[in-house]
């Protein structure tokens, strides 16, 4: 899902750091100081998580986790995400410096507006819904950004459109595994940690 350098137009490069600064910065406002060893474990998560790649016909595959990191931070997801793709881009290859803000927009802030949603609409259900909010949250959160990265590409050249539609079909199934990935998740967490998603 990472843009790597090079591949995007000038426009779309300053839009994504015109609204990844703003967001960015409010994230970093919201960080509480006492969940900073939860910070480091998502950071890590996430990090690993798009390290471990799975061959899938024309695709390689690879957990996202910007849905459930919003889960478990809300809007603080923003910032944690963005050093996940900083560090990526430095000592992998994993997207690109210049656009760098494009993929915050794409991967990090729908983690985070998603995860702050999901947050707050879970305090207001029943414990049995709740994992059912985390699912929707968790593989919604990977429509979104595969939706973002489509008219990304699309915006950029139209001769990228049909990569960016098999691209975008090929994140359908990462959807889903994450999506039950959430579910579990959150039913695990309200019975051990609940706290750990904002709730009682």
């Amino acid at each position: 899902m990472h843009i790597s350098d090079g591949v995007l137009s000038p426009y779309v490069v300053g839009t994504g750091w015109a609204i990844a600064f703003p967001a960015l910065a409010i994230s970093i406002r919201r960080l509480r100081v006492d969940q900073v060893s939860v910070y480091g474990v998502v950071a890590a998560a996430f990090f690993a998580g798009s390290t471990i790649h799975v061959p899938v016909g024309p695709f390689s595959m690879h957990l996202v986790l910007t849905g459930i990191a919003g889960l478990l931070l809300g809007w603080g997801a923003l910032t944690v995400v963005t050093v996940g793709l900083l560090l990526q881009a430095l000592f992998i290859g994993f997207g690109g410096l210049t656009v760098l803000g494009v993929n915050i927009v794409m991967m990090a802030l729908p983690g985070a507006l998603m995860g702050a949603l999901g947050r707050q609409w879970m305090r207001q259900i029943s414990l049995k819904k709740r994992p059912w909010i985390g699912s929707l949250i968790g593989g919604g959160t990977i429509l979104i950004s595969a939706s973002l990265l489509y008219v990304t590409l699309c915006t950029t050249h139209t001769a990228l459109m049909p990569l960016a539609r098999l691209v975008f079909f090929g994140h359908v199934p990462i959807a889903i595994v994450e999506g039950i990935l959430s579910f579990w998740l959150v039913h695990f967490l309200q019975k051990v940690k609940p706290s750990l998603l904002g709730v009682s």
